[in-house]
């Protein structure tokens, strides 16, 4: 089975009540597509458990990148500040506390994560990103971003246009900028699954889904199937 989540923003309660959910097994594997880190007080708690799972893959999100460019340029203001004003003292606390050889080797496994991945479930392709796949980088921006900047930071509309033949599973825009709840928002190939967990008191939480049917877990709300899920939005 391939489940995907993201945006856990330092919520490790969040995150261990979802794999209690999703009870997953050594032959299944989880995406976390970015910012397991900021806001919340366990991101670099999380980032270590994340990388000892042997059936799970990280993507970079935007708040890993700033904390990567914050420390490898310590000297450029406008980076520091960045991740600042972007939730960065928690996670800036803990990582402090590190050893300077944890430090790096956090650095270099974060240096290391994939931007951007394909999956095919079931005969659908997936592609997996922070934010927005770097195919749309010309058609969704008139400006020249560096492809891996567009890919963790561009705010991708309901009405955006995906590649062909690909579903895109993004993260990194809260759900409710395009249905108005905290749950996985799905449009014409795209399946925006940040549900605000870096929110919680705007009623934010984590959610993740199945691919192979489409189950949807939260980590408030529990489990629904692809119908109960369409049943209960309507109530909402």
């Amino acid at each position: 089975m391939h489940y995907i989540l993201s945006d856990i923003h330092g919520n490790k309660e969040a995150f261990d009540t979802l794999l209690s959910l999703i009870d997953l097994q050594q032959e299944d594997h989880l995406y976390i597509l970015g910012d397991v880190i900021d806001r919340g007080t366990h991101g670099i708690e999380l980032l270590q458990q994340i990388r000892e799972m042997k059936n799970c893959t990280l993507l970079l999100g935007n708040h890993e990148y700033m904390m990567v460019n914050a420390f490898r340029h310590p000297d450029n203001l406008h980076l520091k500040y960045l991740w600042r004003n972007n939730g960065y003292m928690h996670t800036y606390d803990r990582f402090v506390d590190l050893t300077q050889e944890e430090q790096e080797d956090l650095l270099r496994y974060l240096e290391s994560l994939p931007v951007q991945l394909e999956i095919t479930v079931n005969r659908r392709r997936f592609i997996l990103v922070h934010a927005a796949p770097q195919e749309l980088l010309v058609t969704e921006n008139e400006r020249c971003y560096d492809p891996k900047e567009f890919m963790v930071w561009h705010r991708l509309s309901q009405y955006s246009r995906m590649p062909a033949r690909k579903n895109v599973i993004f993260g990194h825009t809260p759900t409710w900028k395009y249905h108005k709840k905290p749950l996985i928002f799905h449009g014409k190939k795209m399946l925006a699954i940040d549900c605000g967990c870096g929110f919680p008191n705007r009623g934010g939480q984590l959610g993740c889904i199945r691919l192979e049917d489409m189950t949807e877990y939260y980590s408030e709300d529990g489990i629904f199937t692809q119908d109960e899920a369409v049943e209960w939005l309507l109530k909402r």
